[in-house]
């Protein structure tokens, strides 16, 4: 046994070419809250990288194909003790990846169920074959729960929160103005954030910290909510006129508008539904 599990210096530091896509698909400016939700496997060490190695791994479809995970093989391939393996396999089970029974052995379980809102989950599937999927599903995704935040924190913003609604709304016209895309980006998803945070449900808020910090956590490219121009950022002040006046029903309505334009762009990037990853 060794210190350290050779084959994990070797996973790719940068995001795969899907990055691009699931950061469109999500966005969000929420990245640490986010990584606090990862802190499990991300801060122990030895352990902690098994755990991201074989997660990838499983995911790509790389183990467990055909015949049950067995941790002595396990340990001698990462050159780990049999504790770090069992330790591992225990958080991955925990993610409704694998499970353990006697006589049988450690299985990989199916897809569906996976704990796919686990953040780790989430990422490993982004970076892998199924990262199309990923992308269409969270922008899906997000097309539910905004809409239902910007509808329960209508009528229920602080003024102070009220007012930076306004004034995000119009430095959106600005940067669009001045063809500013960063810019653009960064305001949009401080937008959206500060709907979610008024939000006076907190799973809804939970929810959002998954959906929208994974993209960002991992240095993934952010994309604003549709794309940039005047017509983009009069909807979001249509928006902040809709929450301000209490209107929850049409501001529900103008966020989904908004999030359903931006998923009819992004369709061709996704394939077909049907055309599915794990």
């Amino acid at each position: 046994m060794t210190g350290t599990a050779a084959p994990v210096d070797t996973l790719p530091a940068a995001p795969s070419p899907v990055a691009n896509t699931l950061a469109a698909a999500a966005g969000g400016t929420m990245a640490d809250s986010y990584l606090s939700l990862r802190a499990g496997t991300q801060a122990r060490g030895l352990h902690g990288q098994l755990v991201q190695q074989l997660g990838r791994m499983i995911v790509a479809g790389e183990l467990g194909a055909d015949r049950p995970l067995v941790p002595e093989e396990i340990g001698r391939r990462f050159e780990v003790s049999r504790t770090v393996v069992r330790e591992s396999l225990r958080v991955l089970e925990a993610k409704g990846m694998v499970t353990a029974r006697p006589n049988v052995g450690t299985r990989i379980r199916p897809v569906p169920e996976w704990n796919l809102l686990d953040p780790d989950v989430i990422e490993w599937r982004a970076a892998g074959v199924a990262g199309l999927d990923q992308c269409r599903e969270l922008a899906e995704l997000r097309c539910a729960f905004e809409p239902l935040a910007a509808q329960l924190a209508a009528g229920r913003l602080s003024e102070s929160a009220a007012a930076r609604l306004s004034e995000l709304a119009v430095l959106l016209k600005q940067a669009a103005a001045n063809g500013d895309q960063p810019g653009y980006a960064k305001v949009d998803g401080e937008f959206h954030a500060l709907l979610v945070a008024e939000c006076p449900n907190r799973m809804v808020e939970h929810l959002a910290r998954v959906v929208t910090g994974a993209a960002e956590s991992a240095g993934m490219r952010r994309r604003p909510c549709g794309p940039m121009g005047d017509a983009g950022a009069a909807a979001h002040q249509r928006l902040a006129d809709e929450v301000a006046a209490g209107d929850g029903a049409a501001a529900a309505s103008v966020m989904r508008a908004m999030l359903s334009a931006q998923i009819e762009e992004q369709t061709p990037a996704y394939g077909l539904p049907g055309q599915r990853g794990q």
